[in-house]
């Protein structure tokens, strides 16, 4: 990053449009369970990510639009800030799951999102939201008789509203191509 201002333009392509769709699959991890590599010529890109012995990122499936995640500005005095948000629906209403869903609340998370294997997002496919400062549980609710999402919990992650405001817009997470980069995320989630 450049503190000088505007460094780069863009294009659009024609033949190789942005897709907008994500894949409905999340990785959730305490942020305290992992460390990683920043890529030493893109500041915003993690080339590793270790995980901690015995500890995981855990996969949460979704369905259709279950998924979604954002990024936005949020004007500071004196420095740059970004809100991370991530939103999806757990589908499983057990008493684990529910202790689980609790127990979220006490630690500050990072989740990986990712696009389709698509070549229009190029590197910047696998994304990490709360990378610096952590996601924490900003809401959780269930309605049972929604027809919506059947009754599923709807999570909502979110940078924190003080003291936690991410310093940068999310990182991305890229190792040689899609395909390795999909493999070494599925590699830090639990069995």
């Amino acid at each position: 990053m450049s503190c000088s201002g505007l460094f780069l333009g863009a294009q659009v392509s024609c033949t190789d449009p942005l897709v907008s769709a994500v894949e409905q699959r999340i990785f959730i991890a305490n942020l305290k369970d992992f460390t990683y590599t920043s890529n030493v010529t893109e500041t915003n890109q993690v080339d590793t990510i270790t995980m901690a012995t015995g500890k995981y990122f855990w996969e949460f499936e979704g369905i259709k639009q279950s998924i979604s995640c954002q990024a936005e500005k949020v004007p500071q005095n004196f420095s740059s800030a970004y809100k991370h948000t991530v939103d999806f629906s757990v589908f499983d209403v057990s008493a684990q799951q529910r202790r689980n869903l609790e127990a979220m609340s006490y630690q500050p998370m990072a989740a990986i999102v990712y696009g389709p294997n698509d070549s229009s997002l190029g590197q910047a496919a696998f994304e990490i939201y709360g990378l610096n400062t952590g996601l924490d549980v900003a809401s959780l609710i269930r309605i049972n008789a929604d027809n919506e999402t059947g009754g599923a919990y709807r999570v909502q992650l979110a940078s924190p509203d003080s003291g936690g405001i991410e310093p940068h817009l999310p990182f991305t997470f890229f190792d040689t191509d899609y395909a390795t980069t999909l493999a070494a995320v599925l590699a830090l989630k639990s069995a």
